[in-house]
């Protein structure tokens, strides 16, 4: 099995190269990290190849390091960034984003703080490395010690965010403060590739092969970058293509920041798209699960409220259908299930909440002479029940949605 073909076997459904070239690029959410993980990538070719150095990957998780760069003398720490396309003007400014994406979601919390521990506040994580590494636009890479990161103008003793830095900084190519003199000003990143035939689009942003990019998403430390946003945005390009098919249009929603649903119908209604967990899927006894929850914060802040979306949009794998099930098994399948049926949270009374949802959905699937549909699963550990028993037939548009 070549590399390509293992890529395709770790996505679990038929799609195109062209069409994982274009959902990746239709929305900065999928691209930036792609970017992200390509620009460690392409850092640690400058320190193997061209400074001689040692680099490997920091030490995983929520953490703040994200490369460990070793020359003849020292360790050194560094955080990765590309820059940020909203906060960046040419021959101006490069704008970095700096806040975490984990942890309380809430600033200054989620801003890193220039003490360790912070006097101000508290923070998850560990103390900030000495070193910001940030791909220039057009000039090479910037080496920016952490003591000269902006401060925010907000909340005194944190790094601003977005941080900003003059298009011609000192920080340069300042190779010589992690160790290599000899390189100081020089701009030793790749900027072009030959056109790559099978994502031509995404490996022109990200300067990236086709292998090297399939390589990235298949790579252990890239788990999130392949499971939940890739897998998961194709999942919900495929659900939104599947319901204009069956004369549903719908858009994704606009202005707002963080919306807790995905697609939205002419009238108004919300559908949050979501793909199997492969942890709560058994085949064997015909169950498939999803997690009905976001993805940031803790405890009641990550679980939906039931009033934030109409259906959940079940996009079901192929490899997730029984064999004996009457299904085409080389496509995905879909279920709408509405969010009234969905199981309120056990910890409700404890949070002093009252909506909020059960993360965890399982289901079993059936036949009948209609069709193959979802009921509840009654196979959990906690008192869980659903609100609704269904049947929901999957493929079909539920009376009342269109």
């Amino acid at each position: 099995m070549d590399i390509y073909e293992k890529f395709l076997n770790s996505l679990g459904f038929n799609v195109s190269w062209a069409n994982i070239d274009s959902i990746v690029m239709s929305d900065a959410n999928i691209l930036r990290p792609v970017k992200g993980a390509a620009f460690e990538i392409l850092f640690d070719e400058i320190v193997i190849n061209h400074l001689g150095g040692q680099i490997s990957p920091g030490p995983g998780g929520d953490t703040d390091i994200d490369r460990i760069l070793k020359n003849k003398n020292d360790t050194i720490n560094l955080q990765l960034k590309t820059c940020a396309t909203g906060s960046t003007k040419q021959n101006v400014r490069v704008g970095v984003n700096l806040h975490k994406t984990h942890g309380i979601e809430k600033r200054p919390n989620n801003l890193y703080p220039f003490q360790w521990p912070c006097p101000h506040c508290n923070h998850e994580g560990e103390e900030f490395p000495p070193y910001l590494v940030v791909l220039h636009p057009q000039k090479g890479i910037l080496i920016i010690p952490k003591e000269h990161i902006p401060e925010s103008s907000k909340h005194k003793g944190h790094f601003a965010d977005p941080a900003y830095f003059n298009w011609n900084s000192k920080w340069l190519n300042r190779w010589d403060l992690l160790g290599y003199p000899q390189f100081k000003g020089q701009s030793l990143e790749r900027r072009s590739i030959p056109r790559q035939q099978k994502f031509p689009n995404i490996c022109e942003v990200i300067k990236l092969t086709d292998e090297e990019l399939v390589r990235l998403w298949l790579s252990p430390e890239n788990f999130r970058t392949l499971e939940m946003n890739l897998k998961g945005n194709i999942r919900e390009h495929l659900l939104k293509n599947w319901l204009e098919s069956q004369g549903l249009p719908t858009e994704y929603p606009v202005g707002i920041a963080y919306p807790k649903y995905d697609l939205i119908t002419p009238n108004g209604i919300k559908i949050q798209s979501k793909g199997p967990s492969k942890a709560m899927c058994n085949i064997n006894a015909t169950q498939v699960g999803t997690e009905v929850m976001g993805t940031h914060g803790r405890g009641s802040v990550r679980m939906y409220s039931s009033d934030v979306f109409d259906y959940l949009g079940f996009v079901i794998d192929p490899i997730y259908i029984p064999q004996n099930i009457g299904l085409d098994h080389s496509i995905c399948h879909f279920c709408l299930i509405p969010i009234t049926a969905l199981p309120l949270h056990h910890n409700n009374s404890e949070w002093k909440t009252a909506n909020k949802l059960y993360p965890n959905c399982k289901f079993i699937i059936d036949s009948d002479n209609n069709g193959v549909f979802l009921k509840p699963s009654t196979n959990y550990r906690v008192n869980i029940s659903f609100r609704e028993q269904g049947p929901w037939y999957i493929d079909t548009i539920p009376q009342g949605l269109t």
